[in-house]
């Protein structure tokens, strides 16, 4: 699989689930400006550096990465809004699933999940699914690409990771449902 095909596979899913939809969330009222502002930067990210593939330009890729800066700089500083977005969400316990939920950028369907299975289980399924897809992109693009990323490396680091990962996404899931 060439570049050019990765890059444009990469703006037809950036462009829409990163740009699009938050835009149409924020002019409902349901996503704050500063939220707003890190999909935004990270918008023009994946677009700058699938772009610079395509384009096959260096000082587009190059610049991608001072964007990438800047979009994870705005996501530590808005932090808090960008959560309070997130789990800003209600849910009723008796509502069925929507398949919607699967795809949302809050966490409608792990707040559903607590309140039929518990915070528990709802934080540890979201984790695992979490780490999965991590794992499973790197081998993926190590697969395709033909990289040499050291996964078994980064497999533990980011074990530990996901351990503060569920605190925090229990934490939440519990003040919100009261479900343990």
């Amino acid at each position: 699989m060439g570049s050019e095909v990765l890059a444009a596979i990469l703006l037809m899913v950036g462009v829409p689930f990163f740009g699009i939809y938050p835009t149409y969330l924020f002019r409902k009222g349901r996503l704050s400006p500063k939220s707003l502002m890190v999909y935004l930067a990270f918008t023009a990210w994946v677009v700058m550096l699938a772009f610079g593939a395509i384009l096959d330009s260096g000082s587009l890729v190059i610049g991608s990465f001072a964007l990438m800066l800047l979009t994870a700089g705005l996501a530590i500083a808005f932090r808090k809004e960008m959560l309070r977005d997130a789990y800003s969400v209600e849910v009723s316990p008796d509502e069925p699933l929507r398949l919607r939920w699967l795809v949302a950028l809050n966490s409608s369907f792990w707040v559903w999940l607590a309140y039929r299975r518990g915070a528990t289980l709802a934080a540890a399924i979201n984790v695992i699914t979490t780490y999965l897809t991590v794992l499973g992109t790197i081998a993926l693009l190590n697969h395709f690409l033909g990289g040499h990323f050291s996964l078994k490396s980064f497999v533990v680091v980011y074990a530990v990771i996901m351990v503060f990962q569920f605190r925090s996404v229990y934490r939440r899931l519990y003040e919100k449902t009261g479900i343990d």
